[in-house]
């Protein structure tokens, strides 16, 4: 009878491997109405904070991820070629929202 030696790394990957498979399932396809979630929700974060309401901050990064997925950009699109474009939609958006842009 043969005796399998498997050093311990091995055993390790055996062990984090179903963890591993678990975790990226969460990255397969998600559907429009989550990845738009997940938009919104980045843009409150990084750019919701100079509305002076919470509910003005929501207002323009609901618009400008709209308006970004209707024109198919994304704010990354910010730095590179599409800037000038990614720059009026924003500006667009914060009046709309009521929200004054820092210059």
């Amino acid at each position: 009878m043969a005796v399998v030696r498997r050093s311990a790394g091995t055993g390790a990957l055996m062990v984090l491997a179903p963890m591993l498979a678990a975790l990226l399932a969460g990255c397969g396809p998600q559907s429009p109405e989550d990845v738009r979630a997940a938009a919104v929700a980045k843009c409150e974060r990084q750019f919701g904070r100079v509305a002076s309401d919470p509910s003005k901050g929501t207002a323009l990064c609901t618009c400008l991820t709209d308006k970004l997925a209707e024109n198919g950009l994304e704010i990354t699109d910010m730095l590179g070629g599409d800037r000038a474009k990614v720059e009026e939609l924003g500006r667009s958006c914060a009046r709309s929202a009521g929200v004054t842009l820092p210059q």
